[in-house]
């Protein structure tokens, strides 16, 4: 039996008998309450106190999907509009929000079309029956974009679309600077230690598809000794590097341009100023470096509240000088696969990128490539 009634606020019927519903995989109590619009969630007085005493239950992040949990509606009408299957001693409710008015059928609107189409999503994830036969969602990273602000930022009448996260990050990364010195003959590889790298940023959604983002991060780039065992002389190890962007969402591909202000690392062999080997030393410094960055990426899989993204990126690296020779215009490639899971009110994800540039000085011809793993963590924000 499917019941289906408008809601009256000036009315508060008592219950009539228990209303329940059945978390689904990595779905918290919390998400529950705000996807039913039970505020407020948290606090002395909050209903996420309230639903783990009235369930007996003392974690709200150690229960299992599947688990029956008894909803703390204070009205009958707060219970009534949602779909929901009369068993008898109590009921068992939908995630979905009836439209259905008295006489009359009113066409949904596009975010509960939205959220049908993250229901019938799961369900048939789940091996289940789709609740409106309306078919599978193929816009996931709609649905994905759908979790991530309705569920935290939910108004109780439409989606959050603005918001902004704070995020930290930290990785750890491995180079190697291959290169040919002109004016003293000399050709040699530098490889770097597995350098720590640790940063921090803010991302601005200013439309659910339109976001910007700023960072900041420092890495230690010690360099190991040269491969036939030339000294090295570094002055500078650790570099920085700022950066921002700018990236649109249409569907599962998103496109992104920016720019970012780094420091990279040219060497030289310089027989002037090391004696300690009769082909010289090295000397490698660091040189500000402007670059513009174009990207396409394309979201491989959405499964939940995990997402994973592949991102192919072209870099025109600007011109610098430093002391002994210039630096010329160059460019990079680089390709980078992210997984993200998103938590409603932050997020974790992580990256692994590679990267290769080729920027030449006057006195040197130099390929660079890195690799390396970063991890971060989001706060979101309240909408604005």
């Amino acid at each position: 039996m499917v019941f289906s009634q408008n809601l009256n606020a000036d009315v508060c019927t008592p219950l009539i008998k228990s209303t329940k519903y059945i978390l689904k995989e990595n779905e918290k109590v919390s998400d529950v309450l705000q996807k039913f619009r039970l505020e407020p969630v948290f606090g002395e007085d909050g209903n996420l106190e309230k639903i783990l005493k009235q369930n007996n239950l003392q974690d709200q992040d150690r229960i299992a999907a599947g688990t029956e949990i008894s909803l703390p509606f204070n009205c009958e009408e707060d219970a009534r509009g949602w779909k929901m299957i009369d068993r008898g001693s109590d009921r068992l409710i939908y995630l979905e929000k009836s439209k259905l008015k008295i006489g009359e059928v009113d066409s949904p609107s596009d975010v509960d079309k939205t959220a049908t189409d993250i229901i019938n999503k799961d369900i048939q994830n789940e091996k289940g029956t789709n609740l409106d036969g309306t078919g599978e969602n193929t816009e996931v990273s709609e649905a994905l974009r759908y979790r991530m602000i309705c569920e935290g930022e939910w108004t109780g009448t439409e989606c959050v679309t603005r918001y902004s996260t704070l995020f930290v990050l930290g990785g750890t990364w491995y180079n190697r600077y291959d290169g040919s010195d002109a004016t003293t003959g000399a050709d040699g590889v530098l490889l770097s230690k597995l350098n720590p790298e640790v940063g921090f940023g803010w991302t601005n959604y200013w439309t659910e598809n339109f976001r910007t983002t700023l960072s900041f991060s420092i890495l230690n780039n010690d360099i190991h000794p040269e491969v036939r065992e030339r000294p090295i002389e570094q002055s500078k190890k650790i570099v920085n590097s700022i950066n921002a962007e700018m990236k649109y969402e249409a569907g599962p591909w998103g496109f992104t341009i920016g720019m970012s202000q780094t420091e990279k690392l040219f060497y030289r062999f310089f027989q002037q100023n090391i004696f300690l080997n009769e082909d010289g030393g090295v000397v490698v410094n660091a040189v500000p470096i402007l670059l513009f960055r174009g990207a396409v990426s394309y979201m491989l899989h959405q499964a939940g509240k995990y997402r994973f993204d592949l991102e192919a990126g072209y870099s025109i690296l600007q011109g610098g000088k430093t002391s002994g020779y210039d630096v010329s215009p160059g460019s990079a490639q680089d390709v980078s696969i992210t997984v993200q899971h998103d938590r409603v009110k932050e997020y974790i994800f992580g990256t692994f990128k590679y990267e290769k540039s080729h920027q030449d000085t006057d006195i040197l011809i130099q390929n660079a490539q890195e690799i390396g793993l970063k991890f971060g963590y989001a706060w979101k924000l309240k909408d604005w």
